[in-house]
C-alpha cells in the first residue's frame, strides 16, 4: 500500500513538469526548457548539462536568458537549472502584487519536484533574497550558496534608489511597474531566520553596490557559515562586470568550507612565544 502511494506521488510530480522545447544557446550548448505547473500558472525553467545541480535565480526584471553568458563557465562540475521567476522571462504573470516569500515557495516546489538530494544555489539580487528564504525554509536540501547583491529589507538599499522606487506607480509598462513595486514593498526577512541557514554561503557584494555595505555586514555576521567577498570597482551588476569571479567562487563549491580565525592563529602564535 505504501509503495502504491509513493508511486502515485512520483507520477503526480512527473506530470507537474512537462518538457517543452529543446534549446541551444551560444557556443552550441544544448539544453531543455520545461515548465512547472503552479496554482497561478506555469513557472519556466531550463536545464543544461550534467553533474551536481546548481540553481540560478536571477534579479529583478531579469530572466534565464540574461544568464546565458554565464552558463558555459558553470558546466564543468554542475548541471545548471536556471529559473524564470513568476512574472519574469517566459513564466506566467499572476494577477496582483508579487511577494518574495511566494516566489521562494515556487522555487522550493521546483526543487521538490525535480527530486535531487541537494542543490547548490547562485542567487543574484532578487535571486539572492529568494536564496536566503530558501536557505532557512529548506536547509536540508541546500548544499551551499553564492548570494550576490542580496538584501533582507528595503532600508538595506541606498536611499537614492529607494526614492526612485517610491515613484513606481508612474511607470507606464505594467510588468516593470509590478517588478519595482515588489522591491519597494519588500517584506523584511528577520535576522533570526538568517541565523538558521546552517550551510556554507559566499556572500558577495560590489563595493559600489545598491546594497549598503553595513547591511551586507549585518547579513554576513548573522549567517553561521559564511565568507564575504567584496569586489572592487563593481556595481550591483556583478555578473556583467565580473563574471569570472562568479564562476571562480562557484567552482570553489567543490572545496571544503573554510573559516580561518586570525584571533585563533594569533593565540597559537602567542602561546608558542610566551610558553618558551
Amino acid at each position: 500500500m505504501k509503495k502504491q502511494g509513493l508511486l502515485l506521488i512520483m507520477i503526480c510530480l512527473t506530470l507537474m513538469t512537462v518538457a517543452q522545447t529543446k534549446i541551444e544557446i551560444d557556443g552550441g550548448i544544448k539544453g531543455k526548457r520545461f515548465s512547472l505547473k503552479r496554482n497561478w500558472g506555469n513557472l519556466n525553467y531550463e536545464v543544461f548539462g550534467k553533474g551536481d545541480p546548481l540553481l540560478i535565480l536571477h534579479g529583478n526584471g531579469g530572466s534565464v536568458k540574461g544568464k546565458y553568458h554565464m552558463i558555459p563557465q558553470l558546466l564543468e562540475y554542475h548541471q545548471v537549472i536556471a529559473v524564470d521567476n513568476r512574472c519574469h522571462g517566459l513564466s506566467d504573470c499572476p494577477e496582483g502584487d508579487l511577494d518574495y516569500f511566494d516566489m521562494a515557495d515556487d522555487i522550493i516546489s521546483l526543487m521538490q519536484s525535480l527530486g535531487h538530494e541537494k542543490y547548490s544555489i547562485w542567487g543574484h539580487s532578487d535571486g539572492g533574497i529568494l536564496g536566503l528564504i530558501i536557505g532557512y525554509k529548506l536547509t536540508d536540501k541546500v548544499d551551499r550558496m553564492l548570494l550576490s547583491g542580496a538584501n533582507t529589507k528595503l532600508s538595506g538599499l541606498k536611499l537614492e534608489l529607494v526614492a526612485m522606487m517610491k515613484n513606481y506607480e508612474q511607470i507606464a509598462d505594467p510588468k516593470t511597474r509590478t517588478h519595482v513595486s515588489l522591491m519597494y514593498h519588500q517584506k523584511e526577512i528577520p535576522m533570526d531566520s538568517i541565523r538558521r541557514i546552517n550551510v556554507p554561503v559566499m556572500l558577495m557584494v560590489g563595493d559600489r553596490d545598491a546594497v549598503l555595505m553595513e547591511h551586507t555586514m549585518e547579513i554576513f555576521k548573522a549567517l553561521p557559515m559564511s565568507n564575504l567577498c567584496v569586489l572592487p570597482a563593481t556595481s550591483h551588476f556583478i555578473d556583467n562586470e565580473k563574471p569570472n569571479h562568479i564562476a571562480y567562487w562557484i567552482r570553489e563549491f567543490k572545496k571544503p568550507f573554510l573559516a580561518p580565525s586570525t584571533v585563533e592563529i594569533a593565540n597559537q602564535m602567542a602561546k608558542s612565544l610566551f610558553d618558551n
